[in-house]
């Protein structure tokens, strides 16, 4: 139970697990519950593409759907591995067990001991969570599900008529240029490119092709009202390598893309190029 004083409890059964609520925050007394769910378990799991999985269990809080007067702290530990730095973790909430967004946190560290108002709460630096793998979630309502996913780094703005771009932080040359009435609103955009391994490009193909990073723009399936650009560096070998008799000729270049992967059924990539083609290496897209 909590009140105006505020409460905090722990899991039993599940280390890091933490939920804070500081003085003030809470209008009533309130039982505050907070349980853990299997994914197999909901009639709609967190929606998940490749690359992606879920780095912790589904956490359930209650009362679902509450205001708090402030924000309240919910610590999820997760089980993710963020070693290499290309990936990230990001929250997902949902509030009716059907439909899935991303949670955003409106605080930073720097105003955590002024959300505690007071209260005897350690809180560790976002450094020392990494290291122990819990996530912090700052919210000022309780949704019915929060669930921690790990997925590829991506970059991600708010663009507007005005126009933009994005550029990768984990792959050099790789942007996207959104020209001016693109979108009719603001919207927040994201930029995702993954490197593939050359060791799985061995052992799949040998020396017979070489990629460049899988880029996507995010949300997919949007459409533009003007052609936006992506800026894609060449596939290494057909740069740097003589071992591939095409090397330097554009025909021996393809440009793949695929439309229809979900994660859940498979990518399917189909070439928009053809051993005719002259490529500029400059390409258009009006959809992603």
């Amino acid at each position: 139970m909590v009140d105006a004083r505020g409460g905090s409890m722990r899991g039993s059964r599940h280390h890091g697990l933490r939920v804070i609520i500081p003085p003030r925050t809470c209008a009533a007394p309130t039982r505050i519950t907070c349980r853990l769910v299997k994914p197999q378990k909901l009639n709609t799991p967190p929606p998940l593409v490749e690359g992606e999985g879920l780095a912790s269990r589904i956490i359930s809080l209650g009362p679902s759907s509450m205001q708090f007067l402030g924000p309240v702290i919910v610590e999820i530990p997760h089980f993710a591995s963020l070693g290499r730095g290309d990936r990230e973790l990001v929250v997902l909430r949902s509030e009716n067990g059907s439909v899935w967004k991303e949670h955003r946190n409106r605080y930073g560290d720097e105003v955590l001991e002024t959300i505690l108002n007071g209260m005897d709460e350690d809180l560790e630096s976002h450094e020392d969570l990494e290291k122990k793998r819990i996530r912090r979630i700052i919210s000022t309502d309780f949704p019915l599900y929060f669930a921690v996913v790990s997925r590829v780094q991506q970059e991600s703005d708010l663009i507007g008529p005005e126009g933009g771009q994005l550029a990768s932080m984990l792959v050099p040359h790789v942007q996207a240029i959104f020209p001016e009435t693109a979108v009719t609103k603001k919207v927040r955009l994201g930029l995702q490119a993954q490197p593939i391994p050359d060791e799985l490009l061995t052992r799949q193909l040998g020396n017979q092709a070489t990629f460049s990073p899988v880029v996507t723009v995010e949300p997919r399936r949007r459409k533009f009202h003007r052609p936006i650009g992506l800026r894609i560096p060449l596939p290494p070998s057909w740069r740097e390598s003589s071992r591939d008799a095409g090397e330097g000729d554009t025909t021996s270049l393809r440009l793949l893309c695929s439309v229809i992967g979900t994660g859940m059924h498979g990518v399917y990539f189909m070439s928009l190029t053809s051993g005719s083609w002259q490529i500029a290496l400059i390409v258009n897209i009006s959809e992603c």
